[in-house]
């Protein structure tokens, strides 16, 4: 059965360090592929870009690589999704039958589960991966001030075709 890691998230934008981790956690936790999955248009978060956007830059961004892939199940839910909702949705997905699924996340997010939404029936029910976030590395808040100011030295944490993306689109600007 494959072992599929679903890595949820809002992805903006779409970094360097999101590879990365997703390529380790391929080695480290000998799966299959990692799908991304970011968050509609509903998920409530101040400066969060158009799901259209996000969902084209990580799909630039793991184009060369064949076990990384995204995947939009989220986006097309036309509602507010909770946790809930998403691990429900991509369990009952065709991923669902045939894949081993193991759900992504940052230790902050799994710190912060016992205040979810119906944190009684996912708690024991779902398979986690749970990184630590390295407090040197660089964040996408960090990153959208840079593209805000247009700094150069952006360019080296994001994938050249994603900040080709942005650029084209105009997206970050003050």
């Amino acid at each position: 059965m494959e072992k599929i890691g679903f890595f949820g998230g809002c992805f903006n934008p779409p970094t360097n360090v999101h590879i990365q981790i997703a390529n380790k956690l391929i080695k480290q936790e000998k799966l299959d592929k990692v799908i991304f999955v970011p968050v509609n248009d509903y998920y409530k978060k101040q400066n969060l870009l158009e799901a259209k956007h996000r969902y084209n830059m990580l799909k630039l961004a793991t184009k060369n690589y064949f076990n990384l892939k995204v995947d939009d199940i989220e986006i097309k839910e036309n509602r507010q999704l909770y946790a809930i909702d998403a691990f429900r949705i991509i369990k009952n997905s065709e991923y669902g039958n045939k894949c081993d699924i193991y759900f992504i996340m940052g230790s902050d997010n799994f710190k912060n589960m016992p205040n979810w939404k119906n944190y009684d029936k996912i708690k024991n029910k779902y398979k986690y991966i749970v990184i630590e976030r390295d407090e040197k590395c660089i964040t996408s808040t960090q990153i959208r001030k840079m593209l805000q100011t247009r700094k150069i030295e952006v360019r080296k944490y994001l994938c050249e075709k994603v900040y080709e993306y942005i650029i084209k689109n105009e997206l970050y600007k003050q």
